[in-house]
């Protein structure tokens, strides 16, 4: 029987992503420096360029690491999706994979709205840019438009479900202190997140049907 678990190589790998993961949605790209990660990972820079050749590689790696999962479930789920109802459950996915990176929302927000001559929201900008178009492609097909027949209202309609979507997804896991405001607890605290998953399918649902 095989050992499943992961190398040493792949834990400290991942030690340094998650170090800089923190960093990152905290301080920007720009802001954080591979000194403040080694040390927040507890590894010493050569070790760190053992993995990643600079910062932008390191950028990119935990990027990749949330948003190729997050492309690939997105991708599957709505190229399975043969009617309105099923984009319903698609918050659900999204919400799922970003429980697992809950920083990354953060990451999107700079991208967004932050400095757009930024290096690093350049990076993380052209991920999103896919699956913006991606998810407008597929909601175009579930929706039963003719990609190539769609009058500018009707663009503009999609793009607000699309945007919409994102919105309520991504806010969720910016919103602790609001929610420290209110309640108690942690919005990651899996009855919150189950919560939260309800609430987006009903709002979604309603959105189609207006």
């Amino acid at each position: 029987m095989s050992d499943s678990k992961p190398s040493k190589g792949v834990i400290t790998a991942n030690r340094i992503m998650d170090a800089a993961e923190t960093l990152f949605a905290r301080q920007g790209y720009e802001g954080s420096s591979l000194r403040q990660i080694t040390r927040s990972a507890g590894v010493t820079e050569p070790a760190l360029y053992n993995h990643f050749k600079n910062k932008r590689a390191l950028y990119e790696a935990v990027l990749d690491r949330a948003l190729t999962p997050m492309s690939e479930a997105m991708s599957s789920h709505l190229q399975s999706s043969t009617n309105a109802r099923s984009y319903t459950q698609l918050p659900t996915v999204m919400t799922d994979i970003l429980y697992e990176h809950p920083k990354m929302a953060a990451l999107f927000q700079q991208a967004l709205q932050g400095d757009q001559e930024s290096a690093g929201n350049q990076i993380i900008k052209s991920w999103l840019d896919r699956l913006f178009i991606e998810g407008s492609e597929n909601l175009t097909t579930v929706l039963g438009f003719d990609q190539n027949k769609l009058d500018a209202n009707t663009k503009a309609q999609i793009a607000i479900h699309i945007i919409a979507l994102f919105n309520l997804t991504t806010g969720y896991f910016l919103s602790q202190r609001a929610f420290n405001t209110l309640a108690e607890g942690s919005l990651l605290d899996k009855d919150n997140i189950d919560k939260q998953k309800r609430l987006l399918e009903r709002i979604i649902r309603a959105m189609l049907i207006g």
